[in-house]
């Protein structure tokens, strides 16, 4: 089938007032493609079923609603060839809206502002916890007296910052396709709503922390343009920052410094003293001294900083590619090309002493054969901070199916004693809970396999050891790590 063959024999909104343009429609197909060939579209109001017609080749299901059973059966005899529609008789405005699974929700119904209101905030309800929902709007241009599309859409984009203008789609401002007037503004609008926590975006300014608002997403669309200053830059003083405090937050960036360096010979590269966060956050941390000790490109850490501290919520993302390194996002705002971040994986130095120590655990324990680490945290099994039995079944098969793949003696972690765990089967070498951090990362980084729930030790020795996580965020985002492989 060619791209708009659906549309055949479909009719214009200037035949059928009632229906969306043919030029609407277009905008669909273009907009959506085959990239949601595997997702659930709610349509608000069925009407003839045309527009539902051209959903259904969009989606993999199509759950259309409609209060006139007359309609209902005229749409149902239209599309009699479809088998992925579900037609629903049902008053939109006075059931609750007891749908799962929803991708995609096309409002096309009462256009009376209220009604409009009472559509949107049932949509977004249906919207999971830290997923994205797409709106579709029709006659968002419609003039007066049902101009209540255009100001219930204009007001929730005011007022709600997860809510967001995608694109205006259809007919433009001053079309003659409604026969009852000319269009005050785009025929359709298709519009996001994120269920996410909004996020404080810091700003550190002369050795004092200010908050700059909440925002949904910290950093900067790649489209936007933004840097770091080049007076900054002149300076060639830098400070690398993290407004977060996990042995992962810092270790994902501790390629930052070489490659500062690299790129700016002449620069200072200082980390943040564990005196300096306590004062600007009131957090207890030696983190930063844990992932950068003996790290030849550091200069030290500082108890202050004069000027501006650009940190990790000044980075560069991308909205169309979500997997990119944090790394890789933060040197973009630091000026850097593609082809100058990419030896970016995590790093560590260690010491002569903490290799000797290392090198003898491991001939003490195991000689000179191969060994794999396993490392079991506490977040195993748990999404937001709670027991998830899907999460914990997921993350149980996984790792013991690469266990059993993988038959070596294993160096483990596990957050309750392995006897108790469903990995006690394993080649034990020796507990390595009580062992210093840094000894510990040593040895993950001589082993032949990591395997493990996510966790920042692993991410810290991807560049020196093979490195399986089960993934437990979906999609990783900024948490993506080179080099690892994700199960």
């Amino acid at each position: 089938m060619e791209k708009y063959d659906i549309l055949t024999n479909i009719p214009d909104k200037r035949e059928l007032v009632k229906t969306t343009s043919l030029k609407f429609k277009k905008d669909l197909i273009d907009f959506f493609g085959d990239d949601y060939k595997n997702k659930v579209c709610l349509e608000i109001g069925t009407h003839k079923g045309y527009t539902t017609r051209v959903l259904s080749e969009l989606f993999k299901k199509v759950i259309s609603c409609e209060n006139d059973i007359d309609l209902i059966n005229f749409a149902k005899d239209l599309n009699k060839d479809k088998n992925n529609i579900q037609f629903l008789q049902k008053d939109v405005y006075t059931t609750s809206w007891n749908f799962k699974d929803i991708d995609v929700v096309f409002i096309d119904c009462n256009h009376e502002y209220s009604y409009v209101v009472k559509d949107i905030n049932n949509a977004i309800s249906l919207c999971e916890t830290n997923k994205e929902l797409l709106i579709i709007f029709d006659d968002y241009g419609l003039q007066n007296p049902w101009r209540g599309v255009k100001d219930a859409v204009n007001d929730f984009l005011e007022q709600n910052p997860k809510f967001n203008l995608v694109k205006f789609i259809g007919e433009d401002k001053g079309s003659d396709c409604n026969p009852r007037a000319n269009l005050i503004a785009e025929e359709g609008a298709i519009c996001s709503y994120t269920n996410k926590n909004l996020q404080r975006f810091w700003r550190i300014f002369e050795n004092t922390l200010y908050s700059t608002g909440e925002v949904l997403s910290l950093g900067f669309e790649e489209s936007e343009g933004l840097r770091i200053p080049d007076e900054y830059l002149e300076k060639q003083e830098f400070m690398i920052f993290r407004t977060a405090w996990g042995i992962g937050d810092w270790g994902i960036i501790s390629a930052m410094p070489r490659l500062l360096k690299q790129k700016y010979p002449n620069c200072k590269v200082y980390l943040p003293s564990s005196k300096f966060i306590k004062k600007l956050f009131d957090v207890d941390t030696n983190i930063m001294e844990l992932v950068f000790k003996n790290n030849p490109y550091v200069d030290g850490f500082k108890d202050d900083m004069d000027g501006e501290i650009f940190h990790d919520q000044y980075r560069i993302y991308n909205n169309k590619k979500t997997d990119i390194p944090l790394i890789e996002q933060m040197l973009k705002f630091w000026q850097f090309g593609e082809k100058e971040y990419q030896d970016s994986q995590p790093e560590l130095y260690f010491s002569d002493d903490e290799k000797k120590l290392g090198d003898e655990i491991i001939k003490q324990f195991i000689g000179d054969k191969e060994f794999g680490c396993l490392l079991v945290s506490d977040r195993y099994g748990t999404q937001f901070g709670k027991y998830d039995e899907k999460t914990f079944n997921n993350e149980t098969e996984k790792i013991i199916k690469f266990l059993k793949e993988n038959d070596l003696p294993y160096f483990y972690y596990t957050f309750k004693p392995i006897k108790y765990t469903e990995f006690n089967f394993i080649n034990q070498v020796l507990d390595m809970k009580n062992m210093d951090l840094r000894i510990q990362l040593y040895i993950k980084s001589k082993a032949k396999v990591n395997i493990g729930n996510q966790c920042g030790t692993n991410h810290l020795v991807s560049r020196y050891s093979n490195v399986y996580e089960v993934q437990r965020q979906f999609p990783l985002g900024h948490n993506f790590i080179k080099g690892e492989t994700y199960l």
